[in-house]
């Protein structure tokens, strides 16, 4: 498979659910790696598994976490560490990171520590694609899943960093 779908097939073999055409994604890859695209992005929006148990695994601190007021370089730190443990798959660490991103002359990226807010930079995005899809364009169709299961992802970071953390049952001192 592509990039990490293998990893995220792998971390996803215990979700079991009907597939939904909702969550399809036209990305020229075969069939099966579609399959695996649709369920990572089916996961994300299945609001029965709480936040916790879809980030299990991700041992950062995130507290204060707030996607209204982060960088691009945090972003993207957060979308690679995710695509690492197989919860997201390459396309989507896109998603969630290419918030804002701006770039000079040679194409390099530029002012990716600067203050971006991630939900209003998607909302406007939605709003775009929204008009696109009503005139049949599939590209479109794909970027607004993406765009979706990012703000899923994120929405899933921010309650996560916010939530109280439960003190450990060992509490080793060196």
């Amino acid at each position: 498979m592509i990039g990490n779908l293998s990893k995220v097939d792998q971390r996803l073999k215990a979700y079991v659910c009907v597939p939904d055409k909702r969550f399809e994604v036209k990305s020229g890859l075969s069939p099966q790696e579609e399959a695996v695209k649709q369920r990572v992005r089916q996961y994300w929006a299945d609001e029965s598994i709480p936040d916790v148990k879809k980030l299990q695994g991700l041992n950062i601190d995130l507290r204060g976490f707030d996607p209204r007021h982060t960088t691009v370089k945090e972003l993207r730190s957060l979308g690679v560490m995710l695509a690492d443990l197989g919860l997201i798959d390459n396309d989507l660490i896109g998603a969630v990171s290419s918030i804002n991103v701006e770039f000079d002359s040679q194409g390099n990226e530029i002012e990716t520590n600067e203050t971006v807010d991630a939900y209003a930079f998607i909302q406007k995005n939605l709003d775009f694609l929204k008009k696109h899809i009503s005139s049949g364009n599939d590209y479109a169709k794909s970027a607004l899943v993406d765009l979706n299961t990012a703000t899923s992802v994120l929405m899933a970071l921010e309650r996560f960093g916010n939530a109280p953390k439960i003190p450990s049952l060992v509490n080793i001192r060196v």
